[in-house]
């Protein structure tokens, strides 16, 4: 490598200046980056009068001083110099500019209409005085041309006639203002000064947005520039008085990224985990900022504070020894908690190589679901002050957008959503909201998708939140209506009260405390081990068909026969496991030790997975049959009637008897009755049965057939429509399964159900 020789620094002329006033006793003091005031140095008055000095830079580039002293005429340039004992041939500046004499009086005024300050008056805590009244001094009698080569600071690029300065405690903001002379008027005494440029890396490690660590007064804060650009990026700066306009937030921007500029780019990123960084690859970055290997140059953003504190390190790690008694304790006291460890562990290598799954507790109340899923979260958090129990991503009972965020910003850590709290008498919409965010979370993380799509203003592509580890899940009940889908991409575990499979009582007792110091010293080595191995995705690979063996024969007990579909499932299952591999490698333990603890239980839980999923299957290859029975025996039973296509109550469908039809005559009100909800004849619609949604689901739920008495409204269309149970709508591409129609006088949005399901036409 050819190495170059250092250029000399250049000093300017104002360093010269003020090195000099300061050797001689002068006093000299910096009201900003650019001017000072000092005691004159000259012999006629023996610094009693006032010296001040401003640096300027000439068009050309060259560097200006400008001096002035208020009190004496008869100062002049070379006797302050000489004063000084500086040579003008020997500054570095071509030329030094004297500002005319001033007559020595405060009130004195220069023929700008300037005045100088009088002495006692300029001070360090409010420096905007003493550049504004410098710079307007200055203004002179000189044209517009020559009066820009003496404007104060630097140029605003991008906002023409403003200028400012900034150093980390001070700083100003002028504009300019034009007539016969230009002037520059304070707009602001104080200007963001910018310490960092971080630079988002995005999944591809191409750059995705910008942040800039700004101080302002007392506040120092990081900010992206897409904050920046609305009001309310300004808000948490308690001492940005005067930023209030649109447009003066405009200039304070390009004020911030011309500094930035300036500053090397220091990589961000948003979410916890492995990182490819630019010039130093591997990188797994901790939710406090910590790196592994330590020293990384990465910033991360968006950590809530909670968690962030739960990430930071303990005073000490645990020894080898430690460490394999947490396990055995944990493993004496159910097989469930060692389960959620190695769920844990195998989530801290998701990115080097994806397991799409997801981890869900089934259990009754008081079961020990939390605790046990509280040991995963335990290799990479330990809350404060109290080491138990860690803090989980978000509970189930926080909005949909809340908890995408939250698991997009944790990656490969372990995650949990805690907890689903359905009842057999929670109503539908609790058990609908619930399927809702059970649909976004499992079924993102089983495809490997996105969680939710999202676009920019012009309709481009924007990237969205992700699920990046595998999600544990702890639910007092699973939504009974939760689709066979969804039962496909996960790995449910089911717990009883009784059933030993947590024993939650040891781990409030203080037991989960005692797991802190052991389990944070596994996960620490988890992350070293992954990062030693030349080939992570091969280690991981063979890791898992080492637990798929070992699991096998206990799934083969437990379910002989399994479709294909299952088999997925324990495949999923088996990867999960393997993360006992690496919790093994961690503490100097053999893994198939830790394996035989959680395998029979496992595959007994599975097996009833698979006897639910066929349930939910059959309920919903029968839907068909199903709706048909229920409407048949509604209708014979007077609990649901038949009107016409106005709306009119009678036995309107041709060659159907009155009782098949629900309903009856009142021969004393010589008219027909028909209890219950209605069914509207469409003749010209098909025929079709005509009903709304609600109504129908209310007589299927009444009838307590397990084929269709599981379905919410939202969910009871889509299925109907792909039973083949109702009419199709061609017209509306946004609502397929239902109709808008007038009965009537009203106009109601119907189901278009097959008569044939009822009756034989």
């Amino acid at each position: 490598m050819t190495t170059y020789p250092l250029a000399p620094r250049r000093v300017s002329a104002y360093e010269q200046l003020f090195n000099a006033l300061e050797r001689k006793g002068f006093e000299p003091l910096a009201v900003s980056m650019s001017q000072l005031k000092a005691r004159c140095p000259a012999p006629t008055h023996q610094g009693t009068a006032l010296l001040l000095a401003s640096r300027e830079t000439s068009l050309d580039g060259n560097d200006g001083l400008r001096l002035g002293c208020h009190g004496d005429p008869q100062c002049s340039q070379e006797s302050i110099l000489c004063a000084l004992a500086l040579d003008m041939a020997e500054l570095s500046i071509r030329h030094i500019e004297v500002e005319p004499r001033v007559a020595g009086t405060p009130s004195a005024v220069h023929s700008s209409g300037a005045r100088w300050p009088a002495p006692g008056q300029l001070s360090a805590a409010a420096p905007s005085e003493s550049l504004i009244s410098a710079a307007r001094l200055h203004a002179g009698d000189r044209d517009d041309e020559r009066e820009s080569a003496y404007a104060p600071g630097l140029p605003v690029i991008g906002s023409t006639g403003w200028r400012y300065e900034v150093s980390e405690f001070e700083g100003a903001v002028w504009k300019a203002r034009r007539g016969k002379e230009v002037s520059w008027e304070l707009v602001l005494d104080w200007a963001p000064y910018v310490s960092e440029r971080l630079v988002v890396l995005g999944d591809d490690g191409k750059s995705a947005g910008r942040y800039y660590t700004i101080t302002i007064g007392a506040d120092t804060l990081t900010k992206s520039l897409a904050d920046l650009r609305t009001a309310d990026g300004w808000n948490d700066f308690s001492d940005d008085s005067g930023a209030a306009s649109r447009s003066t937030r405009e200039v304070l921007i390009n004020i911030i990224t011309d500094q930035g500029k300036r500053l090397p780019r220091t990589p961000v990123v948003t979410h916890t985990g492995w990182h490819r960084l630019p010039d130093v690859g591997l990188t797994y970055v901790y939710a406090d900022g910590r790196t592994y290997p330590h020293g990384r140059l990465v910033r991360i953003i968006g950590a809530p504070e909670a968690l962030r504190s739960a990430a930071a390190p303990l005073d000490r790690s645990a020894s080898l020894s430690e460490c394999q008694r947490a396990l055995q304790d944990i493993a004496s006291h159910g097989w469930a908690p060692l389960m959620a460890l190695s769920v844990g562990a195998r989530s801290l290598a998701h990115t080097l190589r994806p397991l799409a799954a997801t981890f869900v507790f089934d259990a009754e109340p008081n079961s020990g679901k939390t605790s046990a899923a509280n040991t995963a979260r335990s290799l990479l958090l330990t809350s404060r002050p109290n080491a138990w129990p860690p803090v989980p991503t978000k509970g189930m009972n926080s909005t949909v957008t809340d908890i995408e965020c939250a698991i997009d910003f944790e990656g490969d850590m372990p995650i949990l959503l805690d907890d689903i709290p359905l009842t057999h008498v929670s109503s539908a919409t609790e058990v609908r909201e619930m399927e809702k965010k059970l649909e976004f979370v499992i079924r993102a993380a089983g495809n490997g998708t996105e969680i939710k799509g999202r676009r920019n203003r012009d309709l481009s592509a924007k990237p969205g939140n992700r699920v990046r580890s595998i999600p544990v899940i702890a639910a007092q009940m699973l939504p009974p209506s939760m689709q066979e889908s969804l039962y496909r991409r996960s790995v449910v575990a089911y717990l009883s009260r009784e059933g030993g499979e947590v024993d939650w009582r040891w781990y409030k007792n203080g037991g989960g405390q005692s797991l802190s110091v052991p389990l944070r010293t596994i996960g620490d080595q988890i992350i070293a081990d992954l990062y030693a191995c030349d080939d992570p995705c091969a280690y991981l690979a063979r890791l898992e068909s080492e637990a798929f063996q070992m699991f096998a024969p206990y799934v083969d007990r437990e379910l002989p026969e399994r479709s294909d579909t299952m088999e997925g499932v324990v495949s999923a299952a088996s990867a999960m496991l393997s993360g006992l591999g690496l919790v093994a490698a961690a503490a100097g333990l053999p893994v198939a030790d830790l394996v035989r603890v959680v395998a029979a239980p496992l595959a007994r839980s599975l097996a009833k997975q698979a006897s639910k999923m066929d349930e939910q299957s059959t309920a919903h290859s029968g839907v068909a049959a199903a709706v048909g029975e229920v409407l048949r025996k509604s209708l014979f039973s007077k609990r649901a009637h038949i009107r016409d296509a106005k709306g009119v109550i009678g036995p309107t469908v041709p060659g159907q008897i009155e009782q098949d039809q629900g309903v009856t005559y009142k021969r004393d009100a010589k008219c027909w009755d028909g209890k219950g909800p209605a069914l509207y004849w469409l003749p010209q619609r098909g025929p079709a049965l005509g009903v709304t949604t609600r109504n129908l689901n209310m007589l299927l739920k009444a009838s307590g057939d397990p084929r269709v008495s599981s379905f919410a409204d939202r969910t009871l269309p889509d299925a109907l429509l792909q039973a083949g149970v109702i009419h199709r709508n061609l017209s509306q591409k946004d609502r397929i399964a239902s109709h808008r129609l007038r009965v009537g006088t009203d106009n109601l949005r119907l189901l278009l159900l097959k008569p044939e399901l009822v009756w034989d036409l």
